[in-house]
């Protein structure tokens, strides 16, 4: 397998670190600080790479899990006793099955339609400074290392000399007093600290972190590109609720500039449950990718 930023999590989840090397380990502990700035700097692109290579030898070795217990006491129970067992229990299940169409029936008359609550700023690729808002925010009241504010520091510095975050940037000020706060910290700490960000800066990086999201449609449209060469009916039905779902809803509308990818995600899909075949070409994908930011 492959390991990617996407699926690094899930597919290293059963994976023991402390018998790989310490700079492996080292990574791994620090992936997530990494992961979110792995397409804005081309060095922790390549060290990230190199790790992935070095964890994905070990993806064989990762422990399966337990099969499941009860098929293996289900086939040692007598048949008559079991068969005894299926008669009342279908009885119990036609008696519970009639109360829950009624508990739903009556659920469906109360409830009332969900307002959909949409972000201000919504994008299909989080902006640099919030990505490096975030990551400040994230490290609020955890004891830190060196490296990993000499990491954020140095993503701050870089943006500056590539001019990726200007002057005239729309939060250039509350990233300078990030740099200057995490300057500051690095001089004054040891190996590692309790890193600690004043209330008033918190609440305000807080409220302009909140205000950013993803669009609806985009997510989708992302979820199926992380779908795409792993993909199942179980996953394909999934999506496909969730992109109906989402248009019922209005989380997506035909307000949105990507709703027509929207739509042509929910063809292919249609059309993979229909004849379990994936028919998508790589000028479909590359147009889907573009459109969702992935890959810049």
């Amino acid at each position: 397998m492959k390991l990617t930023i996407t699926n690094y999590k899930e597919a290293t989840k059963n994976i023991d670190f402390k018998k790989l090397p310490e700079a492996a380990q080292e990574a791994h502990k620090e992936f997530s600080s990494f992961a979110e700035f792995y397409n804005d700097d081309k060095d922790i692109k390549e060290m990230l790479d190199n790790h992935f290579r070095i964890v994905e030898p070990f993806l064989k070795d990762a422990p399966k899990k337990a099969s499941d217990k009860k098929k293996s006491t289900a086939s040692k129970k007598s048949p008559k006793k079991a068969s005894q067992k299926s008669e009342s229990k279908k009885t119990a299940s036609k008696s519970r099955q009639k109360k829950t169409a009624t508990r739903k029936a009556t659920a469906r008359k109360k409830a009332a339609p969900k307002q959909i609550k949409r972000k201000p700023n919504e994008v299909a690729l989080m902006p640099l400074e919030i990505k490096i808002i975030k990551r400040y925010l994230s490290m609020h009241g955890q004891k830190v290392s060196e490296r990993q504010v000499s990491l954020l520091y140095k993503v701050i510095q870089k943006a500056a000399t590539e001019k990726t975050i200007r002057k005239t940037s729309k939060y250039a000020d509350e990233i300078s007093k990030i740099g200057n706060d995490l300057a500051s910290t690095y001089k004054q700490m040891g190996s590692s600290c309790t890193f600690e960000i004043p209330d008033a800066l918190h609440s305000k990086l807080k409220n302009i972190v909140d205000s950013y999201g993803v669009s609806p449609a985009i997510a989708l449209i992302k979820r199926f590109i992380n779908l795409y060469g792993n993909i199942t009916i179980q996953k394909a039905q999934r999506l496909l609720a969730s992109i109906k779902n989402a248009k019922k809803s209005g989380k997506v509308s035909s307000g949105d500039n990507a709703y027509e990818r929207v739509n042509q995600v929910q063809k292919h899909l249609e059309d993979y449950l229909d004849c379990d075949k994936l028919l998508v070409t790589n000028i479909q994908l590359n147009g889907l990718k573009g459109v969702a930011g992935v890959g810049k």
